[in-house]
């Protein structure tokens, strides 16, 4: 599996603040721009990430073990 590194800002930015719309607002993107972030790391990874709902997005198990494994790259740099 080989992740782009950079896609993994997107995921925290929808884990940290709640849902897509929030974490484009706060990255100064489009929402649609997350979102195809988020689609494309999820056939990186070959998982399900994001399970969409119909108030907004939560993590998968896999989304939650990548976003801490982006945690703690992020401590590390």
């Amino acid at each position: 599996m080989e992740v782009d590194p950079r896609r993994l800002r997107f995921l925290l930015a929808v884990a940290r603040y709640g849902g897509v719309l929030a974490a484009a607002d706060e990255l100064g993107v489009t929402a649609s721009a997350v979102s195809q972030q988020i689609a494309r790391l999820e056939r990186e990874t070959g998982f399900a990430l994001l399970r969409r709902t119909p108030t907004g997005s939560e993590l998968t198990p896999a989304g939650i073990a990548l976003t801490e494994a982006a945690e703690d790259v992020e401590r590390a740099l």
